[in-house]
């Protein structure tokens, strides 16, 4: 008899150890998919932001405020520096897909 319960009692802690693994690493899968979904809506954010500058600096090149787009942006940046104390640092290479 000693026999069998140590054997059932090794049974329900192994069942028990697998059940806990399984529960951890579907715990961090879900985890996983959420900050990826984050990080998915993250870099969108940051698409539009830099095709809204390039709208804008288009625009700003038809009212004749630069020569150029490159001008605007270097204008709208530093602009934007100096009155919010932010300057953007994510050029459009560093916003790719995984």
């Amino acid at each position: 008899m000693d026999g069998q319960v140590s054997a059932a009692i090794i049974a329900v802690v192994g069942t028990l150890g697998g059940s806990i693994i399984g529960w951890l690493s579907q715990r961090d899968g879900k985890t996983t998919a959420r900050l990826e979904r984050k990080v998915a809506r993250y870099a969108d954010e940051i698409r539009a932001r830099q095709a809204e500058e390039d709208v804008a600096c288009r625009w700003l090149v038809e009212l004749n405020v630069a020569v150029s787009e490159s001008a605007a942006k270097l204008k709208l940046r530093d602009r934007t520096e100096g009155e919010r104390g932010r300057r953007p640092s994510v050029a459009p290479t560093d916003v790719t897909d995984m």
